[in-house]
């Protein structure tokens, strides 16, 4: 099966997988790449938590339906025949048929199995496409007995899918245990800006439930990565409630900054139908908001009206000009050529803000138009900027015509680095 059919699969045993364990929630009176960190050592020599629930467990682990691998008086019985049943899973190439045994098997399984069940699923490693079941796996056990969860995802896991998975669970059917849980598990190290990403898998969780405790937390989350993926979390929820409530969450936020960000996303959401109207709606929002945004609305406008989205940015302060100056070159590149790009930019010459938009039109241009390229080079503010930039596209320039190249450097102020590489590679072609 190639990786798209895989993963079409592994969103389809997704939805099966919430479908079901969220029946099961109902039904119960109970509640970055981790792939890369699973542990290939042998199930003996692994350590977890204990196979017994805890009596303290909020997750109400005491009881539980039937299961048909309780019946044997032999524990040791029972728990080889619990592997042997996730091993053959796990061997199953029809992959409906294997999320669907997936499915079964938790719906079985008593509290006290799901060490067992994750652990020999761990134990042969996890590929990508796996994560739709694996995530299966770790959401029934959370349902069953979040503590015991989340102490063996702490001493088995490097990365934080498994606890974060864990935590969103937990989070639905008892949101003040699991924030004592994330809080009380957090080290920031002594680095204030540190965000604690346990949080990140409760406000996931919260978001679809109590969505003002889930944006609460995030205004908790320092600017980072972490907070980012929270935010994520939360848009998922925001673009099911509808545009007015989107733009109403947006304007309710009390971080400058992180209003800023959630601008930037919603207007990118807003843009696919309505560019105009997204950008009419971040300006009102302040410049820090307006400069996050800028970006994805213009680079949906371009395709649709490149003069409108062009007069309107050409309209704002010089800081949302630059932040959207990419997608306005990338946009008069596609309709037009580079000639137009570059008379555009010239506007702006010698600003150090502009330098991203430059290397765009150098990356742009470089094949049909080298020496304007070349010359936008040498306007970037940094000489060794300059420098840099020159290197990564010599090589190409030279190979498909060293004479043009030649007579360029020869002919203008380029950084003597450039020049003696050129000449050298321009003798080591002629031997």
């Amino acid at each position: 099966m190639n990786k798209r059919s895989a993963l079409i699969v592994g969103t389809w045993a997704l939805s099966c997988g919430a479908a079901f364990l969220a029946g099961r929630t109902t039904s119960e009176s109970s509640p970055s790449n981790e792939a890369a960190n699973i542990s290939q050592q042998p199930l003996s020599t692994r350590s977890g938590a204990s196979r017994t629930a805890s009596s303290q467990d909020p997750g109400g682990s005491s009881g539980a339906p039937g299961s048909r691998f309780r019946a044997s008086t032999n524990p040791g019985g029972e728990e080889a025949e619990l592997k042997d049943a996730v091993l053959a899973l796990t061997r199953m190439t029809d992959p409906i048929a294997r999320a669907e045994g997936f499915l079964q098997l938790v719906k079985d399984l008593s509290p006290d199995q799901f060490l067992t069940v994750v652990d020999t699923y761990r134990s042969g490693g996890i590929n990508e496409e796996d994560f739709g079941e694996y995530r299966i796996l770790l959401t029934a056990w959370a349902q069953a007995a979040p503590l015991e969860a989340l102490t063996y995802a702490k001493d088995n896991t490097g990365t934080p899918f498994a606890r974060q998975t864990i935590l969103a669970t937990w989070a639905k059917s008892d949101p003040a245990s699991a924030i004592t849980w994330a809080r009380e598990n957090f080290d920031n190290e002594g680095d204030a800006k540190r965000a604690n990403p346990w949080l990140v898998g409760v406000i996931e969780g919260l978001a679809s439930s109590d969505l003002s405790r889930a944006t609460q937390l995030l205004e908790e989350l320092p600017y980072s990565r972490d907070r980012g993926e929270a935010l994520g979390a939360i848009f998922e929820e925001i673009s099911q409630l509808g545009t007015d409530a989107g733009k109403g969450w947006v304007a309710g936020l009390k971080d400058e900054q992180l209003k800023a960000g959630a601008a930037a996303r919603l207007a990118g959401i807003l843009a696919e139908t309505d560019p105009k109207g997204a950008a009419d709606w971040a300006s009102g929002l302040g410049t820090e908001a307006m400069t996050r945004a800028a970006e994805s609305i213009v680079e949906r406008w371009v395709d649709d009206d490149l003069d409108a989205a062009q007069g309107w940015l050409d309209s704002q302060p010089e800081e949302v000009i630059a932040s959207a100056g990419s997608a306005v070159i990338e946009g008069i590149l596609k309709q037009k050529d580079p000639a137009a790009a570059s008379t555009w930019l010239s506007t702006h010459e010698g600003n150090p803000a502009f330098d991203d938009t430059v290397r765009t039109l150098v990356w742009r241009s470089m094949n049909e138009t080298p020496e304007l390229a070349a010359d936008w080079i040498m306007k970037l503010s940094s000489e060794r900027d300059q420098e840099r930039t020159f290197h990564r596209v010599l090589g190409g320039w030279m190979g498909k015509d060293s004479d043009r190249a030649m007579e360029y450097i020869q002919n203008n102020p380029v950084p003597d680095s450039i020049r003696r590489r050129a000449e050298m590679q321009l003798q080591q072609d002629q031997k």
